[in-house]
């Protein structure tokens, strides 16, 4: 189990200064025991299951993917490392710091080896995997001889099943049969931002965000805003809106999106 109760806290490498996360757990040897995995005489060897098992302890530390490299930010006014990759970190835990690795860690790696071996299995039959798809495919067709090499696919895994699922489960929510309303019709509803895009410029001129949502009752709805309270609400949101355009959402042709404008939060008092 994971020792949270301590900040985290800093030391230094090759003179600059990176995490050690939670006071307690380093990961600076996450990239060498990655290279001694690799080697052609590695004193390492790993199954599948193990190496996504290690991911998935990986993916508790930062909480999100990070790609090589880590993250950096400044913290107390000096330059620092925030976060390793969950490459770097997936290396470590399987070398250094094995004692981490709980039953629902490895019952969740079963989760996703399970999820994949059935998606994968209609998506290689059909020929329609993307480039990373294909890595994905490698890396459930690798022997053990093999593995160390696509490591770092390892690392993504649970972050890709995790935006599966929800996708998955998005689209199961989404398969409403009309629209929100006809075109200009003023709506009142309540809706979940599922994603936003900054645009620092736009064809309007100024800067805001391009939003995706799903109101409280499934119907999909994108819009323009300015409001960087509403953009990246993490609660649901209840909105005044118009109407604009009825159409399909991105790349998913078969599932309704209203696009919809004037959009603002509505207060008690609106209401």
């Amino acid at each position: 189990m994971i020792d949270t109760s301590n900040k985290h806290s800093y030391t230094l490498e090759r003179e600059s200064k990176v995490v050690v996360y939670f006071g307690k757990y380093d990961f600076t040897n996450g990239a060498e025991i990655i290279h001694n995995i690799k080697s052609s005489d590695s004193p390492y060897s790993f199954s599948k299951d193990e190496l996504l098992t290690a991911a998935v302890v990986a993916n508790k530390f930062n909480s999100k993917y990070v790609k090589a490299g880590g993250t950096f930010d400044i913290v107390e006014g000096e330059f620092v490392k925030t976060a390793f990759s969950n490459k770097d970190i997936l290396a470590s835990i399987l070398v250094s710091y094995p004692h981490l690795i709980l039953d629902e860690d490895r019952q969740k790696a079963s989760d996703i080896m399970r999820y994949l071996e059935g998606e994968f299995s209609f998506k290689i039959l059909a020929d329609t995997l993307t480039e990373f798809e294909s890595s994905i495919a490698t890396f459930l067709g690798a022997d053990s001889d093999s593995l160390a090499q696509i490591i770092g696919v390892a690392a993504y895994l649970p972050t890709y099943y995790d935006n599966a699922v929800k996708n998955d489960e998005l689209r199961e929510r989404s398969f409403h049969t009309g629209h929100l309303g006809e075109v200009g019709e003023k709506i009142i509803t309540e809706i979940e931002i599922l994603r936003s895009k900054y645009l620092a410029e736009t064809a309007f001129g100024g800067s805001g965000y391009m939003v995706s949502a799903i109101t409280t009752d499934d119907h999909r709805v994108s819009f323009f805003t300015t409001n960087d309270d509403l953009a990246n609400s993490k609660k649901n949101v209840k909105v005044s809106c118009k109407v604009k355009s009825l159409g399909t959402a991105w790349k998913e042709d078969t599932i309704n999106e209203t696009r919809v404008n004037y959009v603002r939060i509505l207060n008690v008092a609106d209401l």
